[in-house]
C-alpha cells in the first residue's frame, strides 16, 4: 500500500492551500470532531462527534460578522422521540430540504429507533417528515446521500449506507418508504466480505465503495432512477440492480466525491491524502493524481462553484486558529 501511494506521489505536486475555520466556543462547544458538512449557500450544517451536541448550523466557510452558530440537535422530546439526536450525517436536496440521518437513542427507559428527518430550509413552518427505521438497521446506519436528479416519476430519493452490509437502502420521498437495493454482479467474483458504506452520485454516475477490501463498484444510475417503488401496503421492498466491479482503490476510502467532469476524488485517511481518478482508466497508482498530502485527519471533500474545493478535517488543522477547512485545487 505504501509503495502504491509513494508512486502516485511522485507523479503529483502539492498545491497552495489556505485555512478556514469554525469556532463553536460561543455556543459552549470546545472539544468536538467534524464528522460531515452539508452546505446551502452560506449556511453550513455540521455533523459533530461530541459529548452532547451532534448537529450545528454555522456559516461557510468561517464564522463571520454577527452570524453566530446555533445548535440544532437540542430540540428533543423524550416522550415522543421527536427532534434531532445522535446525528450521523446530512444532505441537502435540489429543493433546499435538509435530510438528517439519526442513530438510535437507547438509555435507561428511553428507546428511540434510528430515523430520517426531512425539513425545509426555506419554509421551516411547513413541518417535518419523519421516517423510523426497523430494529435490524439500528446499529448499522452510516451515511446519507440524496440523488441530485429526480427519478423518472419525479420522486426525490436518497441512498443510505450501512456498515458491514452488501446492500444500500433507497428512500422514496414520494412514497415515504424505504427499500433495500441489492446488487447482482456481472462476473463470477464474490462480493463478500464487504461493507458498502461509501457512496457518491452526480448527474451521470453512481459509485459505491467497499471499506473492507477497498473495492470500487459502478451502478447503472439511469436504470436505478427508473426503478419503481411498489404500491402502498408492501411491507418489505427489495429492488435489484446490476453492479460492475472496477478494481481496488489505493487504500481504505472515505469521502467519495464526483466532480463536474465525472472524476472521482476520495480520501485516504491513513495517509492523510486526497487523490483523484479519471473514469475509463485502471485504478493503478499511476492513474491517480494526488490533490493533497496533509497528514491531518481529513474526512470530506467539498466542491463549490467555479472549480473551488475544500478539504474538511475532523480535528483542528491548526489548534491556534481552530481551523477545520483547507482550500485546495482539484
Amino acid at each position: 500500500m505504501k509503495c502504491r501511494i509513494f508512486c502516485a506521489l511522485l507523479l503529483s505536486a502539492l498545491v497552495p492551500r489556505f485555512g478556514h475555520s469554525w469556532d463553536l466556543r460561543s455556543i459552549g462547544i470546545d472539544r468536538y470532531r467534524v464528522r460531515h458538512v452539508s452546505l446551502y449557500h452560506s449556511r453550513a450544517f455540521l455533523t459533530l462527534e461530541s459529548s452532547n451536541v451532534t448537529l450545528v448550523e454555522a456559516t461557510w466557510p468561517e464564522n463571520t460578522g454577527n452570524q453566530w452558530p446555533r445548535v440544532l440537535s437540542d430540540e428533543w422530546d423524550e416522550r415522543t422521540c421527536r427532534g434531532l439526536r445522535r446525528v450521523l450525517g446530512t444532505d441537502i436536496d435540489r429543493l433546499a430540504r435538509l435530510w438528517v440521518l439519526c442513530g438510535a437513542e437507547v438509555r435507561e427507559e428511553l428507546d428511540c429507533p434510528p430515523k430520517l428527518v426531512i425539513r425545509s430550509l426555506i419554509s421551516p413552518a411547513t413541518g417535518e417528515i419523519h421516517h423510523r427505521f426497523g430494529r435490524a438497521d439500528q446499529q448499522r446506519l452510516h451515511a446519507i446521500v440524496v440523488d441530485p436528479v429526480p427519478a423518472s416519476d419525479g420522486d426525490t430519493r436518497a441512498f443510505i449506507t450501512l456498515v458491514d452490509q452488501d446492500h444500500v437502502l433507497l428512500y422514496s420521498l414520494f412514497k415515504r418508504t424505504i427499500g433495500k437495493l441489492q446488487f447482482q454482479k456481472n462476473d463470477l467474483t464474490s462480493l463478500h466480505p464487504i461493507s458498502l458504506s461509501e457512496v457518491t452520485i452526480n448527474n451521470n454516475r453512481l459509485y459505491v465503495a467497499d471499506t473492507v477490501s477497498d473495492r470500487l463498484f459502478a451502478l447503472p444510475v439511469r436504470n436505478i432512477r427508473q426503478l419503481a417503488f411498489p404500491e402502498d401496503g408492501v411491507q418489505k421492498i427489495i429492488m435489484k440492480t446490476n453492479v460492475t466491479y472496477l478494481g481496488r482503490l489505493l487504500g481504505r476510502p472515505c469521502g467519495l466525491k464526483l466532480d463536474f467532469r465525472d472524476n472521482l476524488l476520495y480520501v485516504l485517511q491513513r495517509d492523510g491524502a486526497i487523490v483523484k481518478w479519471t473514469p475509463g482508466r485502471s485504478l493503478k497508482a499511476e492513474n491517480h493524481r494526488v490533490i493533497l498530502q496533509q497528514g491531518s485527519n481529513i474526512t470530506q471533500i467539498i466542491l463549490g462553484v467555479a472549480g473551488k474545493a475544500w478539504a474538511v478535517s475532523g480535528e483542528y488543522i491548526s489548534p491556534e486558529t481552530h481551523r477545520h477547512c483547507m482550500k485546495i485545487v482539484v
